[in-house]
């Protein structure tokens, strides 16, 4: 077995202590050259990297940048104005739009200032500057921002109160059209009273042309009054409506017409007991105008028949009937439409302002043709005090 022999450090030699110590300087110097070239590495890549991040942040920023400029952009092309108050009510910016709306200046001056330029007709309408302004207020999060919206409505509000205007117009002359209609038939019979006194008559029926008279003008006077109350707004007078008066009354207000044409007028009355919730005057007039339609729709000595009954308690029938002409079929379903009519002299309003006044009271009318000739015109109307008699059950 070979034996290996140790020596002292102080036994070597001057060169082989040299070539140890080279050694390791050698070694130490590639590891720190390692160490340097890893740092180098290290450090182009975060430097790489650092780079690429300020590119970004660049690119970042000028994104932001035309992203502002954009929105800049837009809220310049907006249509409506834009106004951003701050928590203090002070504006802190606004866009042109605004600027034109409201008037210079507005960066700086108190948005309740700027409000006072003009006033408030309604909680969300501006009136400033000849022009009315929809606005709107929306707060920003909690740093106590509040954007202000601003749309010009002036125009779509003129055109409204254009629309409206003709609307009044159309209804104040449907209305007259109405009136003028309702009040031919007390005129035209006013007028015949007037030409039969004008002979020598015996002092009792001079006063009772009179009386009629009278009658005919408080009549045409109640439905001016109705028709100007309903003008300005206010509803008109209802309570209830005695049937029986109220067929009666308007017979009376033809008997010029019925005398004139010597036309027999039978009335079939369920009696006093049934009352209707409506104007007096409107139902007095609507049935003497389907009065006025029989006489007229009769060559003849005309013979017209007037009926009432009660249905279950709960509606008044009411038929009046002639053995005239009868209504064509080809008209039947239009009889009732304004403005539509079947005579050269009519104006067709008649039915309609008839039909109109019946369904205001709650009721339905139909017409129709009797079989043994002439026309029947049937109103159903909800009575509201029931008679104390048994009523017929249909």
């Amino acid at each position: 077995m070979e034996v290996m022999e140790f020596k002292d450090h102080a036994t070597l030699g001057q060169p082989e202590l040299i070539s140890l110590e080279q050694a390791t300087l050698a070694r130490a110097g590639e590891a720190l050259e390692a160490t340097h070239a890893a740092m180098a590495q290290q450090i182009a890549r975060l430097t790489a990297e650092l780079e690429a991040a300020r590119l970004a942040r660049r690119e970042e920023h000028a994104e932001r940048g035309r992203l502002l400029t954009r929105l800049a952009s837009l809220l310049d092309a907006l249509p409506g104005g834009v106004v951003i108050v701050d928590s203090a009510g002070r504006i802190t910016e606004s866009n042109p739009q605004a600027e034109r709306l409201l008037g210079e200046p507005l960066e700086g001056e108190e948005w309740s200032a700027v409000e006072a330029r003009g006033f408030y007709p309604d909680d969300t309408t501006l009136e400033i500057h000849g022009r009315r302004l929809s606005v709107e207020a929306t707060h920003l999060g909690d740093n106590g921002e509040t954007v202000v919206l601003l749309s010009d409505i002036t125009r779509h509000h003129t055109v409204q109160d254009e629309a409206s205007r003709k609307q009044r117009l159309v209804a104040l002359g449907e209305m007259a059209a109405r009136l003028a209609h309702q009040i031919r038939t007390p005129l035209s019979s006013t007028l015949l009273y007037l030409t039969l006194m004008e002979s020598d008559l015996p002092k009792a029926q001079r006063q009772n042309i009179c009386s009629d008279v009278r009658s005919h003008l408080q009549h045409m006077e109640a439905l001016i009054t109705s028709m100007l109350g309903f003008v300005k707004g206010h509803g008109k007078v209802t309570g209830p409506v005695g049937l029986e008066a109220a067929l009666a009354d308007a017979v009376q207000s033809c008997t010029a017409d019925i005398e004139n044409q010597q036309a027999l007028v039978t009335i079939k009355s369920c009696g006093p007991a049934p009352h209707l919730e409506g104007c007096h005057d409107d139902l007095v007039a609507a049935f003497s105008n389907l009065i006025t339609n029989a006489l007229d729709a009769s060559a003849t000595q005309p013979n017209i028949t007037i009926s009432s009954r009660i249905r279950n308690n709960r509606l008044a029938v009411i038929q009046i009937a002639d053995r005239g002409c009868g209504i064509p079929a080809k008209a039947i379903d239009r009889i009732f439409d304004p403005f539509f009519t079947t005579r050269a002299a009519g104006n067709g309003l008649g039915l309609a302002v008839v039909a109109g006044t019946i369904t205001q009271h709650g009721g339905t009318i139909r017409a129709a043709n009797r079989p043994g000739g002439g026309a029947e015109f049937t109103i159903l109307l909800p009575i509201t005090l029931a008679p104390e008699t048994p009523a017929e059950v249909v």
